[in-house]
């Protein structure tokens, strides 16, 4: 049994590191990172390092899809991508080491078809019969369905496996509808998700509590350098971690959800496993590159997260 990430709006991502970063006409770049992503991706790469098997699918084209297909066959993670024609997108990141400034340019990934949608669905549905969990991440291709999230967690479901769903927008209003098992927004996409701003702890408890009316047992919502509220509708809870030098944010909500589903897997209490996911993205800022994590570092955050009870 393994995990499936879902990862239909994959990328290559490439980070500058650019000290002293200025709008002239020649900018010197210090470092560059260059890796297999999208948030899926990164979702598989730290289950793998946990020890959890996982398997990549999605879409992948061109020269940057064999790139990434091959980078992830380099790292010893699964993958069964559909083959596209337009070019996976390249996503760019510059950063200031020195002021913290982080520019993220993000492309809008390769257009897919409905016989290409068809042939993804196919395969989905293929290694749902080894799932033991399924996790739906990030944006929508060009031309694939607005519902798309919503017919993978009808099929996993009727696969019976849970789905944790990562993502935003009307992608996320629609999934909703489904009733995953798991949904990981932000603070932003919550307020997005219902309808008004959720910006006093207050509003994020009543906005949990009607998500958990409409059926969705276990809701997370991370906060940034602050760790992430979850209620599995037994406890509401607020995991906070220690502060840390940050290096780099890619990936860090992506390492989160990791955490949770490896702690969910192992079956650990909801608590624990909070404590866990949010230790899981912390270790994520510490290194570059999404999903990169020093599982010993990792351990090291776990010990020091703290959890209290909001209701």
């Amino acid at each position: 049994m393994k995990v499936v990430t879902v990862t239909l709006n994959p990328a290559v991502d490439k980070t500058l590191v650019v000290p002293d970063f200025r709008l002239e006409r020649v900018v010197r770049v210090s470092e560059v990172f260059i890796y297999p992503s999208g948030k899926g991706v990164n979702v598989a790469r730290v289950l793998v390092r946990l020890g959890v098997p996982a398997i990549c699918l999605g879409f992948v084209g061109g020269y940057a899809g064999a790139f990434l297909a091959d980078g992830l066959s380099r790292e010893g993670i699964e993958h069964d991508f559909t083959t596209v024609g337009d070019e996976t997108r390249i996503n760019l990141t510059i950063r200031d080491p020195k002021t913290g400034l982080e520019v993220h340019l993000v492309e809008p990934g390769s257009r897919i078809s409905e016989g290409d949608w068809y042939r993804f669905v196919e395969t989905y549905e293929r290694h749902l019969k080894e799932a033991s969990w399924v996790a739906l991440c990030g944006s929508l291709p060009p031309g694939a369905p607005s519902d798309s999230y919503a017919q993978l967690i009808q099929l996993a479901h009727k696969h019976g496996v849970p789905c944790a769903l990562d993502t935003s927008g009307d992608a996320l209003r629609k999934g909703v509808e489904a009733v995953p098992e798991v949904i990981k927004p932000n603070r932003q996409e919550l307020a997005d998700l219902v309808g008004e701003q959720v910006d006093s702890d207050k509003k994020l408890l009543v906005s949990i509590c009607r998500l958990h009316q409409l059926g969705i047992k276990t809701i997370v919502v991370s906060l940034g350098k602050d760790g992430a509220v979850g209620s599995d509708g037994q406890s509401l809870l607020k995991a906070t971690p220690p502060p840390v030098q940050v290096v780099n944010t890619i990936g860090s909500g992506d390492a989160l959800l990791a955490g949770l589903i490896f702690a969910l897997v192992k079956g650990l209490p909801f608590s624990e496993a909070l404590k866990f996911a949010v230790a899981t993205g912390t270790a994520n800022t510490l290194v570059d590159g999404p999903g990169y994590i020093d599982i010993k570092t990792l351990h090291e955050i776990f010990g020091e997260v703290k959890v209290q009870r909001l209701l």
